[in-house]
């Protein structure tokens, strides 16, 4: 089949069936979703059922390649060249373990679309050399070879969603959101879906709003911080606070919190994304120093970057949320949606007024969320239609989104 062919086919039905592929910035692994997407005569997605998920964990050697591609002078092209190959190896890997758990036929699967790993995300203008003076550009770089997946498993893949968008003048982020409204709106009652993986972000469903009335941005840091002290701290044998039982058991210093809260990102205004690059681990080793000028345990240290993130979703939303909307509930999805120490805190900084559930209890698994996203971007790059929300990204108009590989024949 060539690619004529797919769309022709594709568009000639209304019930779908796609792989959804997430590797976030938490560096944990790769998240697999197969959903069947059911849509009107006009192609509208009125339904989009998660059938079956399967997650592969990075090993410890595979995150410390992958992290350190995230490092600025750590690592060279070759690096970047090979990790690309590589990295489509765990991506197709985890397509055909889900094929297998699933027990579909391959050939009833459209299309694979896949995010890739995010190493690094630039998304204000920096200035560049050229045809006639300098220009300023922004970029952001997935790494996972798509043809490499198409090839390994057979299927077409659809992959570099954010590029398009970024064309525009967008942020190339949060993308996710575009998912959200189908998934968790409630009639008259204003919610708010927080993602914590490494990055947190927010999609907002403003009450009584409609589809073209969701906002979102990143909130700040997710677990990354949380997940880069424990990694440290235990020489890498640990890679995250499971549950947060260390935080729960120090004690947060509101001296090295304030100073931690004092960032020129959590008050600039919505569009905005954020990422590695700014809190990866320059940032936790500079926090590190300060957790130990004030003598700080290990505990106390996690449990104040625990703070951190709750604080800074918590702050954005009375910043940039409540102004705007009444907020009835925050559905929690990501890693962070574990931590319940994270969550205490979130529930204790908002109040009494405002609920905290966790996507599992809508029947959406925490690690699905974002996978399930990107199989509904997917389906509308098929029928060529946008998938970028302007008023989240910032972009001049919206777009069609992502890059389509067929498999060799």
């Amino acid at each position: 089949m060539n690619q004529m062919d797919l769309l022709q086919s594709y568009r000639s039905r209304l019930h779908h069936k796609l792989i959804g592929l997430m590797s976030g910035t938490s560096l944990d692994g790769v998240d697999a979703v197969l959903v069947d997407i059911d849509t009107d005569e006009g192609g509208n997605a009125v339904r989009v059922t998660l059938k079956d998920q399967v997650s592969i964990a990075y090993t410890p050697q595979m995150k410390e390649v992958v992290g350190r591609l995230c490092l600025p002078g750590k690592a060279d092209i070759n690096d970047v060249t090979v990790a690309h190959s590589g990295l489509a190896y765990w991506n197709a890997e985890a397509v055909n373990r889900l094929i297998e758990h699933s027990n579909v036929e391959r050939t009833s699967v459209d299309a694979i679309c896949m995010h890739g790993q995010t190493v690094w995300h630039a998304p204000e203008p920096q200035p560049f050399p050229g045809p006639e003076g300098f220009l300023t550009v922004t970029g952001t770089l997935q790494l996972g070879n798509a043809q490499f997946v198409a090839s390994l498993t057979g299927l077409p893949v659809i992959s570099d969603f954010r590029s398009a968008d970024m064309a525009e003048g967008g942020q190339g982020a949060p993308l996710a959101p575009y998912i959200d409204y189908l998934l968790f709106h409630q009639k008259g009652k204003g919610v708010a879906v927080q993602n914590i993986g490494g990055i947190g972000n927010v999609t907002v469903l403003p009450a009584d709003g409609g589809p073209l009335d969701v906002f979102a941005f990143d909130t700040g840091p997710g677990n990354m911080i949380i997940d880069q002290l424990v990694a440290l701290h235990t020489n890498q044998q640990s890679q995250f606070d499971k549950g947060g039982a260390i935080a729960s058991t120090g004690r947060v210093s509101e001296r090295l919190l304030d100073v931690l809260l004092n960032d020129p990102y959590f008050t600039k205004r919505p569009p905005k994304s954020t990422g590695r690059e700014v809190y990866g681990l320059e940032f936790t080793n500079r926090l590190l120093q300060k957790a130990s000028s004030l003598q700080l345990s290990f505990e106390d240290t996690i449990a104040t970057a625990t703070a951190f993130t709750a604080r800074t979703i918590t702050q954005a939303y009375v910043d940039f949320v409540l102004p705007v909307t009444n907020l009835h509930t925050v559905i929690v999805s990501g890693g962070g949606a574990r931590n319940k120490t994270l969550l205490s805190m979130i529930r204790s900084y908002l109040g009494s007024n405002i609920e905290v559930a966790v996507s599992d209890d809508y029947g959406i698994p925490d690690q699905a969320r974002e996978a399930m996203a990107f199989a509904l971007m997917g389906h509308e790059s098929l029928l060529g239609r946008p998938a970028n929300l302007p008023a989240v990204t910032g972009a001049a108009k919206p777009v069609v989104l992502g890059t389509i590989t067929m498999q060799q024949l």
